[in-house]
């Protein structure tokens, strides 16, 4: 753990006139809905986590899940109500305004979904600025924001004023601002939401290659399930602002450990069933099981290989063309809706009857 660059210890924050009273009554058992009926709004539940230097880390959840609550108080542009947050070993909520603003200086670059752009400065003097006020003089402060202009795209347009910028821009503008002092750690709040997908892609594997390179440790906060699971080294899936699970994307997308972490990297079919002594019935067949009794059955439609038969019992109600892939919606006899994603080698039109196989389900004690 010497390596741990950002770490995050039970972590609240709790909006509300008595949050740190009732946190501290409530003994570590946080219900959102008793704190609400109490006045208090639960931002960050006992979240937890850790990241090593050089590590990307993207924060995932539904809008209102507490990932950019989480990032502020990391920043401590917001204080948490309870938990520790070390930095490099410090306890964050122990540095003095001298301290902090030295850390935000010397070692933290911040990207938030505000842009928080100085609009009397234009697009290189922006990005010059945190250079500046790191004793860098003029001449070199803007060479240096220039090779920043370069690489976000926004050639020709370095003597902008942030006004004469689409909201696209803008947001290049204060990504570039943020890498120009190369900081030994980067928080980022949905860094490319504001592009076309063309320009964040590019973008991204830009920002990507440079933050590798250089050893950048970073938080991202994205709700784009592709730019979580291509980016990152660990995602952390969040739900009403507890971390639920973290790990590498590859055992978040194929060993989730919950229905609601299943949903967050993906769109699987979810199926009721109940399962006695380790096979589960559903509407899609018969599975193995680890649990016993009532379960939901997680079907991730590539994992779903659909053939032509005109005897089949199913029927393809919708298929949507992507180019690289299709997905090819089908109801049972019973109308239920299932969808399975594969290459457009066949093309299947709707009232088609077809035979399925699965080869991979993922199955959850039901919460109902």
């Amino acid at each position: 753990m010497s390596d741990s660059v950002i770490k995050c210890e039970g972590v609240y924050k709790i909006f509300g006139e008595n949050a740190e009273k009732m946190l501290e009554e409530a003994n570590g058992k946080v219900d959102a809905k008793t704190f609400q009926d109490n006045g208090c709004i639960v931002g960050v539940n006992n979240a937890s986590f850790e990241v090593s230097k050089g590590e990307m880390l993207v924060v995932m959840g539904l809008s209102g899940s507490g990932k950019s609550t989480l990032l502020r108080c990391i920043s401590r542009l917001t204080d948490a109500t309870g938990g520790k947050i070390f930095i490099e070993g410090q306890d964050l909520l122990q540095l003095n305004n001298k301290e902090l603003i030295d850390l935000r200086r010397n070692k933290m670059g911040m990207v938030f979904q505000s842009f928080a752009l100085l609009p009397h400065k234009t697009v290189v003097e922006n990005i010059a600025f945190p250079l500046q006020i790191k004793g860098i003089n003029t001449e070199d402060s803007i060479s240096k924001a220039m090779d920043m202009v370069k690489l976000v795209g926004l050639d020709g347009r370095e003597n902008y004023f942030p006004r004469e910028l689409s909201g696209g821009q803008q947001q290049r503008v204060a990504l570039a601002r943020a890498l120009a002092p190369k900081p030994e750690m980067i928080l980022l709040d949905e860094p490319f939401t504001s592009l076309d997908a063309q320009m964040a892609r590019v973008l991204r594997d830009e920002v990507v290659s440079l933050l590798r390179e250089t050893q950048t440790t970073a938080i991202i906060v994205t709700h784009d399930q592709e730019e979580a699971l291509s980016v990152c080294d660990i995602v952390s899936v969040l739900e009403n602002g507890n971390v639920i699970q973290s790990a590498t994307p590859q055992e978040i997308y194929l060993n989730p450990i919950s229905q609601s972490v299943a949903n967050s990297v993906g769109d699987p079919n979810i199926l009721k069933g109940f399962s006695v002594e380790g096979r589960v019935e559903t509407s899609l067949g018969s599975f193995t099981s680890a649990y016993e009794g009532a379960l939901d059955v997680s079907i991730r439609p590539e994992c779903i290989e659909i053939n032509l038969d005109s005897m089949g019992p199913y029927t393809v109600k919708e298929c949507t063309f992507y180019g690289h892939d299709q997905v090819i919606s089908f109801q049972n006899n019973k109308g239920e809706i299932f969808r399975s994603r594969s290459l457009p080698s066949v093309i299947y039109e709707p009232g088609d009857k077809i035979c399925i196989e699965v080869s991979e389900v993922t199955t959850f004690p039901s919460n109902k």
